[in-house]
């Protein structure tokens, strides 16, 4: 039986600084995954990488067909969507590669396979057991399937499946309004798909405020997206290669299309882990409890990253895997204290920190809201959309910025000035004050 100080279960982007981290303080750890393919976890392998991939695609092409309205002679002959997956695969083995290299060189032991937990000091992979000292659990998330809504991977298809497709097709209903389903719906109205959303709330990005996902709404009409609102699936019967839908809304409505990507949100992956023979607790939704130390029910057990109920965005899985890390081999008992920013890379783009108006109004907070309009932005406008703002949320005390929103051209850029703004709790008149290049979008700051 092999003794490590530390076994960090998953090879996503949590679990995988973890290790870097432990092993380079001279720590003896184990990664473990399923297969050498999984390393880099969701984040690589179907979702931030591969995602952002398509939608760089997607960026070129709507911005080609502005500028070849003004002077640009570009010939475009439509999207080879299986080059498009060829080009992302390498992507993906080259970048999976650098990760496989950084911890080989740090010397953390992989082991390939599935983990359960025989009690709270030891674990079972692929019939081996193996004791420590510490873990972490890194596991990630999975896809929600809606029962009315069974994936099979051909006509009803999840983001996974999104990077197989061997052609576009003609036309696709999303259903879900938030960040998977908004960035989809950007990538396939680029190429001419016709897009339908269904929604179940009355707005896109439900936890954003009301301005920004109008203004993306706005963007989302003008490239005759439809958005259907407060809607739901109520009946879906697959025909050949044609898929129909009963949806549930103001009105009965029957769509056809020849896809469905099914973008209803994610939920933490603990499959098979059996964290009950570790006396490890999950909440009612499935998240591993953790404290602010992302210590689990047993102090010397953490989680991070999808597993538990904190922001799903890789950037925060990195920041958690230190922490929790950090505690490991110090001993101490950090939390995350970074503001987290937001990031959706749809057209426009949206980006938020902070507090934003929508959470202060919830929690009664006297508040200060200030806006700078993209409009009088030479730099906007020489990208082809001046159509974006920027949005602070200040104290009416101090005027300290508590929280930022951007929608519009390298907002998913623009918003870590912002972020560190409300981290240092830096005032409106400092952070305006600032010189800022010319021409940039950033400079807009200079105008609230």
């Amino acid at each position: 039986m092999k003794q490590f100080q530390t076994v960090v279960i998953g090879a996503g982007p949590a679990g995988y600084e973890a290790a870097l981290e432990l092993a380079r303080a001279g720590g003896k750890t184990l990664l473990i995954d399923k297969s050498k393919e999984h390393i880099g976890g969701v984040c690589l392998n179907e979702g931030c990488i591969s995602t952002k991939n398509y939608l760089q695609y997607a960026e070129f092409a709507t911005r080609a067909s502005y500028f070849g309205g003004r002077g640009l002679e570009l010939e475009m002959k439509g999207l080879d969507i299986k080059a498009l997956a060829i080009h992302t695969a390498s992507l993906k083995d080259e970048l999976r590669t650098g990760v496989a290299w950084l911890l080989e060189q740090a010397g953390v032991e992989m082991l390939y396979g599935s983990a359960s937990f025989i009690d709270d000091y030891h674990i079972s992979v692929s019939d081996e057991t193996i004791a420590f000292d510490h873990c972490i659990i890194a596991t990630g998330s999975k896809t929600r399937e809606l029962p009315i809504l069974p994936i099979d991977g051909k006509r009803i298809i999840s983001s996974r499946e999104v990077f197989e497709l061997q052609a576009l097709p003609k036309s696709i209903v999303i259903v879900g309004g938030g960040l998977i389903g908004c960035e989809f719906a950007t990538f396939f109205s680029a190429f001419g798909v016709e897009v339908t959303m269904i929604v179940r709330g009355t707005q896109l990005l439900s936890g954003e405020d009301e301005d920004l996902s109008k203004a993306l709404l706005r963007a989302f009409k003008k490239r005759s997206i439809n958005v259907l609102f407060s809607a739901s699936v109520s009946e879906v019967q697959v025909e050949g290669e044609r898929v129909k839908l009963a949806i549930h809304a103001q009105n009965e409505e029957q769509i056809e299309c020849d896809l469905v990507l099914s973008a209803t949100g994610r939920i933490p992956y603990t499959d098979g882990l059996q964290l009950e023979n570790a006396g490890i607790r999950q909440s009612d939704k499935g998240f591993i409890e953790v404290n602010s130390s992302f210590q689990t029910t047993r102090e010397h057990i953490y989680a991070v990253g999808d597993c538990i109920e904190t922001f799903g965005y890789a950037h925060t899985a990195y920041t958690e895997g230190r922490v929790a890390s950090h505690n490991i081999i110090t001993g101490e008992a950090l939390t995350n204290t970074h503001v987290t920013p937001s990031t959706i890379f749809s057209d426009p783009q949206v980006a938020t920190c902070g507090l934003n108006e929508k959470e202060a109004k919830r929690l009664g907070m006297d508040i200060d809201v200030k806006k700078a309009y993209f409009k009088a932005n030479a730099k906007a406008k020489i990208v082809g959309d001046d159509t974006g703002f920027m949005k602070l949320i200040l104290s009416p005390q101090d005027g300290t910025v508590l929280g930022a929103s951007v929608v519009g051209a390298e907002a998913v850029e623009i918003i870590h000035l912002l972020s560190a703004a409300v981290e240092r709790r830096v005032t409106l008149k400092e952070l305006t004050g600032m010189i800022y290049a010319h021409p940039t979008i950033s400079e807009s700051i200079r105008n609230f």
